[in-house]
């Protein structure tokens, strides 16, 4: 198995201001986490018209010249939000900018209200699926190729320049999020890695590995190749007096905007330090290697210091 490492998940449509980004992001490279990772939306509820929403390449590509270190990506890009080619130039831009360190996170993309709001036709989860194939193979080619063809259903280039190429050669590692049968096999065709969020208890996340270790294989993929992340939105406290503390404020908080989306994606970890870290083990003996860590609005900073001083080194 690869070495074990961890990154943040940031979701600029809690209301981040672009400081605050930043701060934790150099929060994070100074207490050794190996990557940070973005959302890819464009506001929290249709009713969070005060509620700040950063983009996520634009705040890349900022994060890309404020960090040094850090690997940086979309957690994950909505593939349909934005024209293929577009984003494969975008994203070799990021590469470069920050010296071959863009992990290329992408998914089909969920979210219905946005794509209303933003008048982008919402097809079919299937459909979705089957253009994010279409936007991997765009991509790779533009990458690679000196101009770049493809004829797909979906999306098609012809001739397409993408200079200066990606840092990282062939291309930055493919990051697929989901966890759908067609998402995985997708997967099986593009993917370095595949992250499964945020929700998903061990005997469900070891279902997926299993369906997933079979469609590599009857790819004739090497499945212990493909990386294993897990996603983990953690409430977290040093003992249980203090973890009972910190539920009773969420507790009392729960009426506002930000409880109430949050109460529809549960924590997946809630305990001590010593049963996160003990719940944690519980998926790496499934083999996964890379963490994508969630902690509260406003307490990631907090939340870092605590896992690397008490977690990580049980790990």
């Amino acid at each position: 198995m690869a070495r074990l490492d961890f990154g943040l998940q940031i979701e600029p449509q809690y209301g981040f201001s672009y400081e605050g980004i930043r701060g934790i992001a150099a929060e994070a490279e100074g207490l050794g986490f190996e990557s940070l990772w973005v959302s890819d939306h464009f506001f929290m509820t249709p009713e969070s018209v005060d509620t700040s929403c950063l983009e996520c390449w634009t705040t890349l590509s900022a994060l890309a010249r404020d960090t040094r270190r850090l690997r940086l990506g979309a957690m994950v890009a909505s593939q349909s939000y934005r024209n293929p080619a577009l984003v494969a130039k975008m994203a070799a831009t990021v590469d470069n900018i920050s010296g071959g360190r863009l992990n290329f996170g992408v998914g089909a993309g969920w979210k219905d209200v946005e794509y209303a709001a933003y008048g982008y036709p919402f097809p079919s989860p299937d459909t979705r699926i089957r253009q994010l194939n279409d936007s991997l193979e765009i991509a790779k080619r533009m990458w690679t190729l000196g101009r770049a063809t493809y004829e797909g259903k979906y999306y098609s280039v012809k001739d397409a320049l993408c200079a200066p190429k990606p840092v990282q050669k062939p291309h930055p590692p493919i990051w697929v999020g989901g966890t759908g049968s067609f998402t995985l096999k997708i997967a099986t065709r593009h993917a370095e890695a595949i992250n499964f969020a945020w929700t998903i208890p061990t005997p469900r996340f070891k279902e997926k590995l299993d369906e997933f270790r079979g469609y590599c294989e009857a790819r004739g993929r090497d499945y212990a190749g493909i990386r294993k992340s897990a996603g983990l939105m953690i409430t977290m406290a040093e003992n249980e007096t203090a973890l009972k503390a910190m539920l009773r404020r969420r507790e009392a908080n729960k009426d506002t905007p930000y409880a109430q989306y949050l109460g529809k994606q549960q924590p997946n970890l809630v305990g001590t330090t010593k049963q996160v870290a003990a719940r944690i083990k519980e998926y790496t003996a499934l083999g996964v290697d890379h963490f994508i860590l969630r902690f509260h609005f406003g307490e990631e900073i907090e939340g870092m210091r605590l896992f690397t001083e008490k977690v990580k080194p049980h790990l």
